[in-house]
Parts: structure tokens; C-alpha cells; sequence
């Protein structure tokens, strides 16, 4: 799989750079570390970085798309037992066995490798139960078991169930299974988790920190003069330049702008046109997040403008904050909407200076004032 191929990597040669994240990755997943978290911002390669290290341990997996919560305001206990047994049928067709010991458990049916809830029953299934049978199958095998939750910030929002009992449970009990949470709002990761909170669950259980960060500029010129060269093409030093100027080194919008080069010519114009479709999709994804918190969109909007017109202290985003809607707001209150877009990532904090981690949305915020 080619460099700029838009899907996620798969293997190791397609994968750029990361081989000390891949090598991290894939030590926990041999050792079945309890508990990893794999973090950085979207497009950074979070999902290749995790299929790579699956298909190299080759380890029976269970990866769950969490981000099919991200337009809801709550998720109740069915909603998420029918994506999990969802993700769990893709198991079933290569962990022999583990049918069998699934159609126990109260509220499932299984018919082949297809893995359902049982309308029928008043049971529902228990997730504990889910991963104990798992957890049983693995130690026959004599196996570890991936779990992952892709965007696992979305769980949050579970309603109808106390889920980080139950992840505290797999930690401790259920030997033979390694939990993989990623996220891209990772502050939004951190306090779903709490395994700093002395009154959680999880308060003291060792994670597996990964994180992916940007490339530099450096790495931003070399990925694409690489991907260019895979197709006999020497791409003009200028245009590679300003494409990274403008898409920096996030390599979901490099590996879209060299996508698109490849068919369309390596110009300043598909520079323009890549901008404009990343911010489409970054416009969706911010709406995604005021659409669950109105009360304070207006206010978020403004902050993340201040920031891209380079009001980059605290005081400085406030007093602009406060000219705009020409009243004082307190310090508390300002602070919350500073650290609620932080833990999103539609801001980072170095050294007390605020910042927009993603060129696009900064971008956005400056050429469109109606947000």
C-alpha cells in the first residue's frame, strides 16, 4: 500500500516513520500490558499505527469503532452492547471455540460467526460476562486478546452502565486481556478514565503511554518526496514546501494533498483545493462538538479565534473574549472553557501559550467569521 493511499496502513513498509511507537505498541501487545493508551491528534496515524502492530503480533483482536457515538448526546447500555457484539463476530471467525463458550452467556445468540443480542430474552448479556468467557478462551489458547475502543473519549457518554468498574476488573482478573484505548481528545480520554482520581476505579493502575505526535518539517518534506518517488515522480522542492506551509505535519492532510497530486498534478492549486475540502471536514467535526454543548458554542467559537489571530496568553484570549461580548467573565468560568477546548484538542498548552494544534482549523477560523 502505496504512501498516499488514504486508508489506513496495515503493514510496516507502508507505514512512515513510527517505528519507535510501532516498536512500543507492539512490545505491550506481546507482553498483554493491562492497559495502553494510544494518543495523539486525528490523522496522525493513530488507526495504522494500531492495525500494523496487530497484524505483526498477530494477535486475536477486538477493535471498537467508537466514533459512531460521536453525534450522539448519550449512548445507553444496548446501543453500545450492539457495537461490541458487532465487533465481536469478527473474532469468532478466527478464534475456534469461542462460539461455543459465547451462546452460555444469558441475552446472546450466536448463529455461525454472527454474534447477537437476544431481543427475545429479558436478560441482557453483562460486558463482564462477555470478556470472561474471552478472557477463559485465551487462557486455553494460551493467548492474549486485544480489546480496543478507537475514540474511546466517546464512552463517556455511556449511560445505564458504570464502566470503569468493569474495565478495573479486566485489569486485575482477566489476565489474558490487553485493553488498547485510543484518542484523539485526549484531556476528554484522561478524565473519562480518571486513573488519577483517588475515588476511581482505576485510580493507580499502570497504563502503556503511546503518543503520535506531528511530523516535523523535515519529516513533512521527506514523506512526500517519498510518496512522489514511488511513482517516478520528482516533485518541485517549492510545492512540497507550500503544501507543508499550509497542511504543516499532520499526515492525514500530507497523504490527502499527495493523493490528490498524484492524478490531478503537484500545483499550488491542489494545495488550495485539499484546504478546502480539510476544512469541510474539520468544520463537521467541531459542529459535532458544539452540537452536545450550545450553551457554550458561541463562546468556544470565539476563544479558537482569538487564539488563530494570535491572542495566545490567557489574559490576552480573555480580554478579547470580554471586548466582543463586552461584559467581564469570571476567571473560573473562562478557565473551564480554556481547558474543555484543550482536553478536545482544538487547543494545546506549552509554556502558558496557547496554540491550535491543527493548521486547517486555525485556517478555517480565519477565513470564515460565521462559524
Amino acid at each position: 500500500m502505496p504512501l498516499f493511499d488514504p486508508r489506513p496502513k496495515s503493514n510496516r513498509r507502508d507505514l512512515y516513520d513510527r517505528e519507535i511507537e510501532l516498536s512500543l505498541l507492539a512490545k505491550g501487545f506481546r507482553e498483554c500490558s493491562p492497559l495502553i493508551l494510544l494518543l495523539g491528534l486525528r490523522r496522525t496515524g493513530k488507526t495504522s499505527l494500531l492495525q500494523v502492530s496487530l497484524n505483526e503480533t498477530n494477535l486475536p483482536n477486538v477493535i471498537v469503532n467508537c466514533r459512531v457515538f460521536e453525534e450522539k448526546n448519550s449512548i445507553t447500555y444496548y446501543e453500545f452492547l450492539e457495537v461490541f457484539t458487532r465487533s465481536l463476530s469478527k473474532l469468532l471467525k478466527r478464534a475456534r471455540g469461542l462460539s461455543d463458550l459465547l451462546s452460555k452467556v444469558k441475552g446472546i445468540k450466536v448463529a455461525g460467526f454472527q454474534l447477537e443480542l437476544d431481543t427475545s430474552r429479558k436478560e441482557r448479556p453483562t460486558i463482564t460476562s462477555i470478556l470472561e468467557i474471552i478472557n477463559e478462551w485465551a487462557m486455553n489458547q494460551g493467548l492474549c486478546v486485544i480489546i480496543g475502543f478507537d475514540e474511546a473519549q466517546e464512552l463517556a457518554k455511556l449511560r445505564g452502565i458504570r464502566i470503569l468498574p468493569v474495565l478495573a476488573y479486566v485489569y486485575d482478573h482477566l489476565r489474558n486481556i490487553s485493553m488498547v484505548f485510543t484518542g484523539s481528545q485526549i484531556g476528554m480520554l484522561y478524565r473519562f478514565l480518571k486513573l488519577h482520581d483517588p475515588n476511581a476505579p482505576l485510580y493507580g493502575r499502570v497504563a502503556l503511554e503511546i503518543r503520535l505526535n506531528k511530523f516535523s518539517y523535515d519529516q513533512s518534506i521527506d514523506f512526500l518526496e517519498k510518496g512522489f518517488l514511488e511513482y517516478g515522480i520528482r516533485a518541485p522542492r517549492t510545492i512540497l514546501e507550500h503544501a507543508v506551509s499550509v497542511l504543516d505535519g499532520i499526515p492525514g492532510w500530507l497523504t490527502m494533498f499527495g493523493y490528490y497530486a498524484l492524478t490531478k498534478g503537484v500545483t499550488t492549486r491542489v494545495v488550495d483545493e485539499v484546504l478546502e475540502k480539510a476544512m469541510r471536514m474539520v468544520l463537521q467535526e467541531y459542529k459535532n462538538y458544539l452540537r452536545i454543548r450550545p450553551i457554550a458554542a458561541k463562546r468556544y467559537t470565539l476563544i479558537l479565534r482569538a487564539v488563530a489571530e494570535n491572542h495566545n496568553s490567557w489574559s490576552s484570549i480573555k480580554r478579547y473574549l470580554e471586548v466582543i461580548e463586552g461584559k467581564k467573565i469570571s476567571d473560573y468560568v473562562f478557565t473551564q472553557l480554556l481547558r474543555n477546548l484543550v482536553d478536545a484538542g482544538f487547543l494545546e498548552k506549552k509554556n502558558n501559550i496557547y496554540q491550535i494544534p491543527d493548521p486547517i482549523l486555525k485556517q478555517l477560523l480565519l477565513k470564515h467569521k460565521h462559524i
